[in-house]
């Protein structure tokens, strides 16, 4: 399920961060602080531009427990189930 939002997810990061990793070396389960070298006010960024470009509004709170790609991207389905239909 994760896997069909993974590639729009790397897209937002390679394009908004310049001090990512080549796309191909973005996984599902790299932690957005100890494997992307985001710090928490890149993370909540990062959190507030899914949300715009999905359509979704996350719970902030929560975004403490959003460690890795695929708890984002969980976080984003929960919301919006339809995106897994998305080409």
């Amino acid at each position: 399920m994760e896997e069909k939002l993974f590639p729009r997810i790397v897209a937002l990061l390679t394009a908004h961060f310049d001090n990512m990793p080549p796309a191909e070396d973005i996984h599902l389960d790299d932690n957005l602080h100890e494997d992307l070298n985001l710090d928490s006010l890149d993370i909540v960024d990062f959190i507030m531009m899914c949300e715009t470009n999905f359509n979704v509004k996350l719970d902030m709170t929560n975004a403490k427990n959003t460690h890795t790609l695929r708890d984002l991207i969980r976080s984003i389905i929960e919301q919006k189930p339809s995106l897994c239909d998305a080409q």
